[in-house]
């Protein structure tokens, strides 16, 4: 069964419960959550504050459900979140020092979220592990030593994306602002990567896109 198929059954099912929460009844009836199976491909980018550099994300998945609440119609949202790992390529100083790194970031856990009056708010948690840096003047061709999956932030970051006005049948743009925490473990490139990368006011953009089948 198609994705649109079964979110048209969701907002069926979506407007049913609305209207139940009307009718009073001689006997409650024990409220039942019930999931829809979705999944999204997801594209998008990020920028970094502190250089302007932008970074391209995916293309990944999202895939989880759609969990309706079939007494108060309330609908909300469990998924995991899947990126590839992605080329930073960072120039500083007018182009002069350029470094590039393949960043991968890792997810703690499904992310969740609320559907409600056409906006999608969702939270995520995730890591952001740093390899593969190369540095130099014109060209990055000096390597830095790291460690797979052992080089990333000290913290999780924190996502909170939302978009509004959306119809569920097409792409979905949703977009935050958060900040990169300091890193950890990145042997002489700590310094660098906080001075250079961790901070606030980094913005995600990122568009999901229904699968055709689930």
């Amino acid at each position: 069964m198609s994705v649109a198929t079964k979110l048209k059954r969701l907002a069926v099912l979506t407007s049913a419960a609305t209207v139940a929460m009307t009718v009073v009844t001689a006997t409650p009836a024990s409220a039942e959550v019930i999931p829809f199976p979705v999944s999204f491909a997801v594209t998008g980018n990020t920028v970094v504050k502190k250089t302007g550099s932008t970074m391209n994300l995916g293309p990944g998945t999202l895939a989880g459900n759609l969990l309706v609440n079939d007494e108060t119609g309330e609908v909300g949202l469990s998924a995991d979140l899947s990126l590839p790992p992605s080329q930073a390529n960072i120039s500083l100083v007018s182009g002069l020092f350029r470094i590039k790194a393949t960043v991968k970031v890792v997810p703690l856990g499904p992310a969740t979220g609320t559907l409600a009056d056409a906006t999608l708010t969702t939270h995520a948690k995730a890591n952001m592990e740093i390899s593969n840096i190369w540095v130099g003047l014109l060209a990055p061709v000096i390597p830095l030593p790291t460690v797979p999956s052992a080089c990333k932030t000290k913290t999780p970051i924190e996502l909170n994306l939302v978009a509004k006005d959306i119809d569920i049948f097409s792409p979905i743009n949703v977009s935050a602002d958060y900040t990169i925490p300091e890193f950890t473990n990145c042997w002489i490139a700590d310094i660098a990567l906080g001075a250079m990368v961790s901070g606030p006011g980094n913005k995600i953009n990122l568009t999901l896109t229904p699968n055709a089948t689930s």
